[in-house]
Protein backbone atom coordinates (compact mmCIF):
# COMPACT_ATOMS: atom_id res chain seq x y z
CA UNK A 1 0.00 0.00 0.00
CA UNK A 2 1.33 3.64 -0.85
CA UNK A 3 1.19 6.54 1.08
CA UNK A 4 1.47 9.78 -0.41
CA UNK A 5 3.50 11.77 1.92
CA UNK A 6 3.05 15.85 1.74
CA UNK A 7 6.93 17.65 2.00
CA UNK A 8 8.72 20.48 1.54
CA UNK A 9 6.76 24.01 0.94
CA UNK A 10 3.61 21.96 0.59
CA UNK A 11 3.70 20.66 3.97
CA UNK A 12 4.67 23.95 5.92
CA UNK A 13 2.08 26.04 4.26
CA UNK A 14 -0.40 23.29 4.83
CA UNK A 15 0.29 23.25 8.45
CA UNK A 16 0.37 27.28 8.35
CA UNK A 17 -2.91 26.83 6.81
CA UNK A 18 -4.77 24.45 7.91
CA UNK A 19 -3.23 23.25 10.95
CA UNK A 20 -2.99 26.04 12.89
CA UNK A 21 -6.68 27.22 12.60
CA UNK A 22 -7.54 23.90 13.32
CA UNK A 23 -5.78 23.62 16.65
CA UNK A 24 -6.92 26.89 17.80
CA UNK A 25 -10.62 25.76 17.32
CA UNK A 26 -10.28 22.81 18.46
CA UNK A 27 -8.64 24.47 22.00
CA UNK A 28 -11.87 26.70 22.60
CA UNK A 29 -14.26 23.30 21.56
CA UNK A 30 -12.39 21.94 25.08
CA UNK A 31 -13.83 24.61 27.08
CA UNK A 32 -11.83 23.72 29.94
CA UNK A 33 -10.04 26.65 30.52
CA UNK A 34 -12.42 29.49 31.82
CA UNK A 35 -11.20 33.29 32.65
CA UNK A 36 -13.22 33.29 36.00
CA UNK A 37 -10.68 31.65 37.47
CA UNK A 38 -7.42 34.27 37.72
CA UNK A 39 -4.74 32.38 38.45
CA UNK A 40 -5.94 30.32 35.54
CA UNK A 41 -6.09 33.18 33.20
CA UNK A 42 -2.60 33.80 32.13
CA UNK A 43 -2.02 30.02 31.44
CA UNK A 44 -5.33 30.16 29.39
CA UNK A 45 -3.95 32.88 26.97
CA UNK A 46 -0.96 31.22 26.56
CA UNK A 47 -2.41 27.82 25.22
CA UNK A 48 -5.09 30.38 23.13
CA UNK A 49 -2.35 32.06 21.09
CA UNK A 50 -0.89 28.67 19.17
CA UNK A 51 -1.83 25.80 20.54
CA UNK A 52 0.43 22.61 19.13
CA UNK A 53 2.78 25.24 16.73
CA UNK A 54 5.61 23.28 17.19
CA UNK A 55 4.26 20.17 17.39
CA UNK A 56 1.20 20.47 14.42
CA UNK A 57 3.21 19.31 11.68
CA UNK A 58 2.68 16.16 12.92
CA UNK A 59 -1.17 16.02 12.80
CA UNK A 60 0.28 15.52 8.49
CA UNK A 61 1.84 12.26 9.18
CA UNK A 62 1.07 10.34 6.28
CA UNK A 63 -1.75 8.54 6.83
CA UNK A 64 -3.14 9.29 9.67
CA UNK A 65 -6.38 10.81 11.14
CA UNK A 66 -5.68 14.40 11.04
CA UNK A 67 -8.48 15.34 13.55
CA UNK A 68 -7.44 12.30 15.67
CA UNK A 69 -4.06 13.63 16.01
CA UNK A 70 -4.46 16.76 16.58
CA UNK A 71 -6.93 16.14 19.42
CA UNK A 72 -3.94 14.37 20.49
CA UNK A 73 -1.08 16.47 20.69
CA UNK A 74 -3.15 19.03 22.01
CA UNK A 75 -4.44 17.40 24.86
CA UNK A 76 -1.22 15.93 25.67
CA UNK A 77 0.33 19.45 25.49
CA UNK A 78 -2.04 21.04 27.62
CA UNK A 79 -2.04 18.56 30.09
CA UNK A 80 2.01 19.41 30.39
CA UNK A 81 1.05 22.39 30.18
CA UNK A 82 -1.35 22.59 32.62
CA UNK A 83 1.26 20.75 35.27
CA UNK A 84 4.16 23.60 34.42
CA UNK A 85 1.44 25.96 35.48
CA UNK A 86 0.62 24.31 38.78
CA UNK A 87 4.06 23.33 39.83
CA UNK A 88 5.01 27.01 39.43
CA UNK A 89 2.55 28.03 41.95
CA UNK A 90 3.67 25.54 44.44
CA UNK A 91 5.67 27.49 46.96
CA UNK A 92 7.32 24.15 48.73
CA UNK A 93 8.34 22.26 46.11
CA UNK A 94 7.63 19.05 47.24
CA UNK A 95 9.36 16.41 44.95
CA UNK A 96 6.93 13.31 45.25
CA UNK A 97 4.26 15.68 44.81
CA UNK A 98 5.40 17.04 41.48
CA UNK A 99 6.29 13.42 40.23
CA UNK A 100 2.90 12.26 40.88
CA UNK A 101 1.43 15.33 39.01
CA UNK A 102 3.51 14.18 35.84
CA UNK A 103 2.34 10.67 35.98
CA UNK A 104 -0.54 12.00 34.57
CA UNK A 105 1.34 12.03 31.19
CA UNK A 106 1.80 8.00 31.45
CA UNK A 107 -2.14 7.64 32.39
CA UNK A 108 -2.88 9.93 29.09
CA UNK A 109 -1.13 6.94 27.03
CA UNK A 110 -1.69 4.09 28.89
CA UNK A 111 -5.32 3.10 29.22
CA UNK A 112 -4.92 0.51 31.76
CA UNK A 113 -3.30 3.13 34.53
CA UNK A 114 -5.56 4.13 36.94
CA UNK A 115 -5.72 8.33 36.05
CA UNK A 116 -3.93 9.58 39.05
CA UNK A 117 -4.12 12.85 39.31
CA UNK A 118 -7.48 12.16 41.12
CA UNK A 119 -5.31 10.77 44.20
CA UNK A 120 -3.52 13.64 45.03
CA UNK A 121 -5.10 15.34 48.22
CA UNK A 122 -5.12 18.99 48.36
CA UNK A 123 -5.27 19.52 44.65
CA UNK A 124 -7.69 21.98 43.22
CA UNK A 125 -10.64 20.60 41.56
CA UNK A 126 -11.04 22.36 38.89
CA UNK A 127 -7.06 21.61 38.19
CA UNK A 128 -7.91 17.70 39.04
CA UNK A 129 -10.95 18.12 36.35
CA UNK A 130 -9.30 19.72 33.49
CA UNK A 131 -6.41 16.85 33.86
CA UNK A 132 -9.08 14.25 33.90
CA UNK A 133 -10.84 15.25 30.62
CA UNK A 134 -7.45 16.27 28.74
CA UNK A 135 -6.24 12.48 30.00
CA UNK A 136 -9.45 11.02 28.58
CA UNK A 137 -8.87 12.56 25.34
CA UNK A 138 -5.86 11.64 25.10
CA UNK A 139 -6.87 7.38 25.74
CA UNK A 140 -9.50 7.65 23.66
CA UNK A 141 -7.47 8.45 20.58
CA UNK A 142 -4.59 6.03 21.59
CA UNK A 143 -6.62 3.02 21.28
CA UNK A 144 -8.26 3.41 17.90
CA UNK A 145 -4.17 3.36 16.74
CA UNK A 146 -3.77 -0.34 14.84
CA UNK A 147 -0.16 -0.37 15.59
CA UNK A 148 -0.10 0.74 19.11
CA UNK A 149 0.90 -2.19 20.57
CA UNK A 150 4.54 -1.20 18.34
CA UNK A 151 5.07 1.86 20.31
CA UNK A 152 4.02 2.03 23.80
CA UNK A 153 7.28 0.16 25.30
CA UNK A 154 9.00 3.08 23.57
CA UNK A 155 6.35 5.83 24.04
CA UNK A 156 6.33 4.75 27.99
CA UNK A 157 10.16 5.01 28.63
CA UNK A 158 10.32 8.00 27.09
CA UNK A 159 7.71 9.95 29.17
CA UNK A 160 9.12 8.54 32.23
CA UNK A 161 12.42 10.24 31.39
CA UNK A 162 10.69 13.20 30.09
CA UNK A 163 8.41 13.72 32.94
CA UNK A 164 11.57 12.62 35.87
CA UNK A 165 13.55 15.29 33.89
CA UNK A 166 11.00 17.98 34.64
CA UNK A 167 10.33 16.93 38.07
CA UNK A 168 13.69 17.61 38.52
CA UNK A 169 13.38 21.56 37.11
CA UNK A 170 10.75 22.19 39.16
CA UNK A 171 13.12 22.13 42.49
CA UNK A 172 14.27 24.48 44.38
CA UNK A 173 17.76 26.35 42.61
CA UNK A 174 19.54 24.26 45.51
CA UNK A 175 18.24 21.20 44.68
CA UNK A 176 17.63 20.82 41.20
CA UNK A 177 21.34 20.82 39.75
CA UNK A 178 21.96 17.58 41.77
CA UNK A 179 19.02 16.26 41.03
CA UNK A 180 19.42 16.36 37.21
CA UNK A 181 23.03 15.30 37.62
CA UNK A 182 21.80 11.65 39.46
CA UNK A 183 18.66 12.11 36.70
CA UNK A 184 21.47 12.00 33.74
CA UNK A 185 23.50 9.14 35.66
CA UNK A 186 20.33 7.03 36.10
CA UNK A 187 19.75 7.38 32.23
CA UNK A 188 23.01 7.95 30.57
CA UNK A 189 24.50 5.25 28.21
CA UNK A 190 27.97 5.83 27.29
CA UNK A 191 27.71 3.33 24.57
CA UNK A 192 24.83 6.14 22.59
CA UNK A 193 28.39 8.22 21.54
CA UNK A 194 26.84 11.20 22.94
CA UNK A 195 27.20 13.30 26.09
CA UNK A 196 25.23 12.87 29.79
CA UNK A 197 24.46 16.25 28.67
CA UNK A 198 23.34 15.49 25.22
CA UNK A 199 20.84 13.21 26.97
CA UNK A 200 19.33 15.56 29.14
CA UNK A 201 19.04 17.98 26.28
CA UNK A 202 17.12 15.19 24.21
CA UNK A 203 14.59 14.24 27.20
CA UNK A 204 13.58 18.33 27.40
CA UNK A 205 11.34 18.00 24.31
CA UNK A 206 7.72 15.71 23.86
CA UNK A 207 8.16 16.07 20.09
CA UNK A 208 9.16 12.13 20.11
CA UNK A 209 5.53 11.46 21.67
CA UNK A 210 3.92 13.29 18.55
CA UNK A 211 5.88 11.33 16.31
CA UNK A 212 5.29 7.79 17.77
CA UNK A 213 1.46 8.53 17.94
CA UNK A 214 1.44 9.55 14.62
CA UNK A 215 3.53 6.40 13.36
CA UNK A 216 1.31 3.89 15.02
CA UNK A 217 -1.33 5.05 12.67
CA UNK A 218 0.30 2.84 9.83
CA UNK A 219 -0.85 -0.66 9.79
CA UNK A 220 2.10 -2.27 8.23
CA UNK A 221 4.60 -0.49 10.95
CA UNK A 222 7.64 -2.38 11.93
CA UNK A 223 9.62 -2.94 14.88
CA UNK A 224 12.21 -1.83 12.75
CA UNK A 225 10.52 1.51 12.02
CA UNK A 226 10.09 2.19 15.29
CA UNK A 227 13.21 1.82 16.62
CA UNK A 228 15.03 4.07 13.84
CA UNK A 229 12.68 6.56 14.56
CA UNK A 230 13.83 6.66 18.20
CA UNK A 231 17.06 6.43 17.26
CA UNK A 232 16.49 10.00 15.24
CA UNK A 233 14.28 11.87 17.67
CA UNK A 234 16.02 10.83 20.55
CA UNK A 235 18.54 12.37 20.72
CA UNK A 236 18.78 14.18 17.61
CA UNK A 237 15.82 15.99 16.68
CA UNK A 238 14.15 16.18 19.96
CA UNK A 239 17.50 17.69 21.19
CA UNK A 240 17.69 20.20 18.64
CA UNK A 241 14.11 21.27 19.71
CA UNK A 242 15.22 21.51 22.92
CA UNK A 243 18.39 23.72 22.15
CA UNK A 244 16.56 26.25 19.94
CA UNK A 245 13.63 26.35 22.79
CA UNK A 246 16.12 27.59 25.41
CA UNK A 247 18.27 29.75 22.44
CA UNK A 248 15.52 32.29 22.54
CA UNK A 249 14.03 31.90 25.65
CA UNK A 250 18.08 32.08 27.55
CA UNK A 251 16.29 34.67 29.98
CA UNK A 252 12.78 33.22 30.68
CA UNK A 253 13.12 29.39 31.74
CA UNK A 254 12.14 28.29 34.93
CA UNK A 255 13.36 31.93 36.38
CA UNK A 256 16.70 31.68 34.71
CA UNK A 257 18.20 29.20 36.65
CA UNK A 258 17.24 26.19 34.16
CA UNK A 259 18.20 26.96 30.85
CA UNK A 260 19.96 24.22 28.83
CA UNK A 261 22.09 26.99 27.46
CA UNK A 262 23.89 26.88 31.31
CA UNK A 263 25.32 23.26 30.46
CA UNK A 264 27.79 24.86 27.75
CA UNK A 265 30.88 27.30 28.67
CA UNK A 266 29.98 29.97 25.85
CA UNK A 267 27.82 31.52 22.99
CA UNK A 268 29.58 30.55 20.50
CA UNK A 269 30.10 26.39 21.94
CA UNK A 270 26.18 26.41 22.54
CA UNK A 271 25.80 27.93 18.16
CA UNK A 272 28.31 24.67 17.26
CA UNK A 273 25.84 22.55 19.64
CA UNK A 274 22.49 23.77 17.91
CA UNK A 275 24.43 23.30 14.60
CA UNK A 276 25.60 19.80 15.08
CA UNK A 277 22.11 18.81 16.25
CA UNK A 278 20.92 20.04 12.70
CA UNK A 279 23.24 18.21 11.04
CA UNK A 280 22.82 15.08 12.68
CA UNK A 281 19.28 15.42 12.65
CA UNK A 282 18.72 16.14 8.85
CA UNK A 283 21.63 13.03 8.15
CA UNK A 284 19.32 10.68 10.81
CA UNK A 285 15.91 11.37 8.57
CA UNK A 286 17.53 9.47 5.88
CA UNK A 287 16.82 5.59 7.55
CA UNK A 288 12.78 6.94 8.33
CA UNK A 289 10.54 5.65 6.32
CA UNK A 290 9.71 9.35 4.99
CA UNK A 291 12.69 11.25 4.85
CA UNK A 292 11.40 14.37 2.98
CA UNK A 293 8.94 15.00 6.09
CA UNK A 294 11.07 15.11 8.83
CA UNK A 295 13.53 16.87 6.65
CA UNK A 296 10.86 19.36 6.58
CA UNK A 297 10.13 18.73 10.61
CA UNK A 298 13.66 20.06 11.48
CA UNK A 299 13.77 22.89 9.05
CA UNK A 300 10.45 24.12 10.26
CA UNK A 301 11.73 24.25 13.56
CA UNK A 302 14.45 26.03 12.90
CA UNK A 303 12.31 28.60 11.42
CA UNK A 304 10.12 28.60 13.91
CA UNK A 305 12.62 29.46 16.56
CA UNK A 306 15.29 32.00 14.91
CA UNK A 307 12.51 34.06 13.33
CA UNK A 308 11.82 34.98 17.04
CA UNK A 309 12.45 38.30 17.92
CA UNK A 310 14.41 36.97 20.91
CA UNK A 311 16.90 35.45 18.51
CA UNK A 312 18.53 38.67 17.77
CA UNK A 313 19.11 40.49 20.82
CA UNK A 314 22.31 41.25 22.09
CA UNK A 315 25.03 38.61 21.00
CA UNK A 316 22.72 36.38 20.03
CA UNK A 317 21.93 38.28 16.89
CA UNK A 318 25.54 36.59 15.92
CA UNK A 319 24.70 32.94 16.87
CA UNK A 320 21.57 33.19 14.91
CA UNK A 321 22.49 34.80 11.63
CA UNK A 322 25.27 31.91 11.74
CA UNK A 323 22.78 29.34 12.50
CA UNK A 324 20.25 30.41 9.65
CA UNK A 325 22.99 30.35 7.13
CA UNK A 326 24.25 27.10 7.63
CA UNK A 327 20.60 25.73 7.30
CA UNK A 328 19.96 25.53 3.93
CA UNK A 329 17.72 27.47 1.53
CA UNK A 330 14.39 25.26 2.27
CA UNK A 331 14.94 26.60 5.84
CA UNK A 332 15.09 30.15 5.13
CA UNK A 333 11.92 30.24 3.18
CA UNK A 334 10.35 28.59 6.13
CA UNK A 335 11.59 31.07 7.70
CA UNK A 336 10.73 34.02 5.98
CA UNK A 337 7.45 32.54 5.91
CA UNK A 338 7.38 32.35 10.32
CA UNK A 339 8.60 35.97 10.04
CA UNK A 340 5.06 36.98 7.88
CA UNK A 341 3.21 35.08 10.58
CA UNK A 342 4.91 37.16 13.65
CA UNK A 343 4.16 40.38 11.93
CA UNK A 344 0.74 39.22 11.20
CA UNK A 345 0.33 38.16 15.07
CA UNK A 346 -0.64 34.84 14.08
CA UNK A 347 2.46 33.16 16.21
Amino acid sequence: MITRCCHGPRLVLKCISDIYPKSRSLFREYGIFEDKYDNMEGFSLQMKKLPAREAGIYALYPGVNLDNTLDFIISFQTIDRCINHICSKIKDKDELLIGRLYLSLRDAVDPKRRISVGYINGLDSKYVSTIIKLVERCRNQVVMLPSYNLVITRLKKFIQMYSDFMTCSHLDKELRNKKIEEWGDRYYDKSTGISKTEIITASASPLLVFVLFACAHDPYLTREEVDNIWDAYFPWICGLHALLYNFVNVNDVFGNNNNLAFYYKNLKMYEDKITFFIEKSLESCNKLKYPEFHRTAVKMIIALYLSNPQAYHGMNRLASTNIMKKSGSAARFYYNLCKLLRLSGKF
